[in-house]
């Protein structure tokens, strides 16, 4: 059983260690460079079925504490398997008793975790972004409240809490997926009434409104500057050229695996379990495209993923790339976090990288390329052609050919942005 004075001794030359803890419980100490240096500890557990089995994890000490540590992974632990399985699967009365009683007595964490294997199972990301959301926002404050006593004054607390901390969209999403949790309770029968039914999004900032902001062609050219001026990594200029050469959205970009991209044939292939659309789809890449990926080829940090994450086995979050660009944004810094605030805020206003999709394809319109034509480049129809996936189906060439047109654009784009600051130097 780890202490807190084993792990406040920890140094540099214990990287790599995996520490052992209560039931299962590890950790994997690692070194983290940023805001500062200092050596932490990655805390998960093994979690599932024997045929399922799949790594939870619970948090990085010292952002969280070991005790807060711990009591997450018990309240984990503690979750049994949802009773309405239960219910399904037996047809006598003195089960479905014995089933009913078990739910009632049901915690929020035990309700939480039962919906999670029965609801979110099937989703692209097994339910994974729910299940942080959830443990972070709302599992400290009434994970361990029976279910059935809920109320709406209490869970309007929790998303209070979040507002306060300047996330309104968040607690929107958040009591979105409460309001399903809780309606799948009612339906098993483990509450007698849903406490989110009298909440709605706008009592907490709003419901999320839909983007249209897209970059104008001299907005790009001033992105092309400030993005020097922003101090940004160079993989994060270089995703956000990709983003604008290519129009792929940014969780297919996170995802791109150097085995899927054909530099000598100019193609990469987006497979169906990382497409937006569900169906793999290959995309022609132009010179300008190509070279954003080179420096990569000649300084891998990963053999699997383009764009590895702080370990190189993991893919970059979509997250932590839309934060290194909205913290550029922001009127004031974040402790911790960039303080070249407003680097990259454009004469248009603030932007987001969910914006280039759309810039991409004024920017090809602009060019003369036809609508019908955009949105075969952009996946948004399917790309007619013998099978899918097969690359030489005639509107494939028209595709190569409006891609390495809007390529040539942004190679002149960067070209004048680099002109110009050798000017101003």
């Amino acid at each position: 059983m780890l202490s807190n004075i084993e792990l406040d001794h920890l140094t540099e030359s214990d990287i790599g260690r995996c520490l052992n803890d209560v039931a299962g419980l590890k950790g994997w100490v690692r070194i983290e460079s940023c805001p500062a240096r200092r050596v932490v500890v990655d805390f998960s557990m093994i979690r599932g079925s024997a045929e399922r089995q799949r790594d939870q994890k619970l948090g990085t000490w010292p952002d969280r504490s070991l005790a807060d540590i711990r009591r997450t992974a018990e309240q984990l632990r503690q979750a049994p398997v949802i009773a309405a399985i239960a219910l399904k699967q037996t047809s006598s009365a003195a089960s479905t008793r014995v089933s009913v009683r078990d739910l009632t007595s049901m915690t929020v964490a035990e309700l939480f975790d039962g919906w999670c294997r029965e609801a979110l199972a099937d989703r692209k990301d097994a339910g994974e972004s729910v299940r942080r959301s959830l443990l972070k926002d709302v599992m400290p404050h009434i994970g361990m409240q029976l279910a059935a006593s809920v109320t709406s004054t209490e869970v309007h607390a929790v998303l209070e809490r979040i507002v306060e901390r300047g996330a309104p969209r968040q607690a929107g999403c958040v009591l979105a997926d409460l309001r399903q949790m809780f309606r799948w309770g009612l339906q098993a029968g483990a509450i007698a009434a849903d406490p989110t039914a009298s909440l709605r999004k706008s009592d907490f900032g709003g419901a999320a409104q839909e983007r249209s902001r897209t970059l104008s062609a001299q907005e790009v050219s001033e992105l092309a500057v400030r993005m020097h001026a922003g101090r940004l990594a160079p993989h994060v200029r270089q995703a956000v050229w990709l983003l604008l050469a290519t129009g792929v959205r940014i969780g297919e970009l996170v995802q791109a695996r150097w085995n899927d991209i054909d530099l000598q044939r100019r193609t990469w292939t987006i497979p169906a379990q990382f497409s937006h659309s569900g169906r793999a789809n290959t995309l022609p890449l132009s010179g300008f495209a190509v070279r954003q990926l080179e420096p990569g080829v000649s300084f891998k940090r990963s053999d699997q993923w383009v764009f590895p994450g702080r370990i190189p086995s993991e893919a970059l979050s979509a997250k932590a790339l839309g934060k290194q660009i909205r913290d550029r944004q922001r009127g004031t810094q974040i402790r911790g976090r960039s303080s070249a605030t407003q680097t990259l805020l454009l004469s248009g206003g603030a932007w987001t990288p969910l914006d280039l999709r759309r810039t991409t394809a004024a920017l090809m319109l602009e060019n003369g390329t036809e609508a019908a034509l955009i949105a075969v480049c952009l996946s948004q129809s399917p790309r007619p052609g013998p099978s899918a996936g097969e690359t030489d189906a005639p509107a494939f060439d028209h595709c190569v050919q409006a891609f390495e047109t809007l390529g040539q654009q942004l190679q002149e784009i960067e070209r004048l942005s680099h002109s110009g600051e050798r000017q101003a130097a």
